[in-house]
């Protein structure tokens, strides 16, 4: 059961709608979470096709056949990273080409592809998301749900106004995603 899959659950569904909208674009119907069992299986890659494939930890009780644990930002990050490569692809971004490439030069030169310094007002981010390279793109927008995930996970005080804020500067882009989203022919998302 090397290339083993599933569809996506309800719950995984639900976060992906929370930060993509109800993306119109038939594509997103045919994602598929796999068991990453080949490379380095620490960390999650996402194929051509919708195919997500996720490290063991990241399910619960790291059974594949289970949800994924989207209770730990990280885990729901990662999602929403591979998820976004997907919505790139639709976008007709030739991803998987250009993430090899990148994957290339920091093997070869040491330049790592998901570094960024975030920009400092919300609309200079935005700026800066729309021209990124696939990789900073998505780990931007990684950063982007994990932060709005443990802004709302935040027990009240202190810690709180300052995840809110984080937060807060990266709202910009998730409604900008979702827009691109919405425009796109088709039906909803399951």
């Amino acid at each position: 059961m090397l290339f083993w899959s599933r569809p996506l659950t309800a719950d995984e569904w639900a976060l992906l709608a929370r930060y993509f909208g109800q993306p119109q674009h038939p594509g997103w119907t045919r994602m598929r979470l796999y068991l990453r069992r080949l490379g380095d299986t620490r960390r999650a890659l996402s194929f051509n096709g919708g195919f997500l494939s996720m490290p063991a930890y990241c399910f619960a009780a790291s059974d594949p056949r289970q949800c994924l644990r989207l209770d730990a930002p990280l885990v729901a990050g990662w999602l929403a990273h591979e998820a976004f490569h997907h919505w790139q692809r639709l976008q007709g971004r030739a991803v998987t080409r250009q993430a090899l490439r990148l994957q290339w030069r920091f093997w070869r030169h040491g330049i790592n592809p998901y570094a960024y310094t975030p920009a400092a007002s919300p609309t200079a981010l935005l700026a800066q998301f729309q021209q990124a390279q696939v990789e900073q793109q998505a780990q931007m927008w990684q950063d982007a749900v994990m932060a709005d995930i443990a802004w709302r996970q935040a027990v009240p005080g202190d810690d709180q106004q300052q995840l809110a804020a984080a937060a807060q500067r990266w709202q910009v882009v998730l409604h900008w995603v979702q827009q691109q989203g919405a425009s796109q022919p088709g039906t909803l998302v399951p």
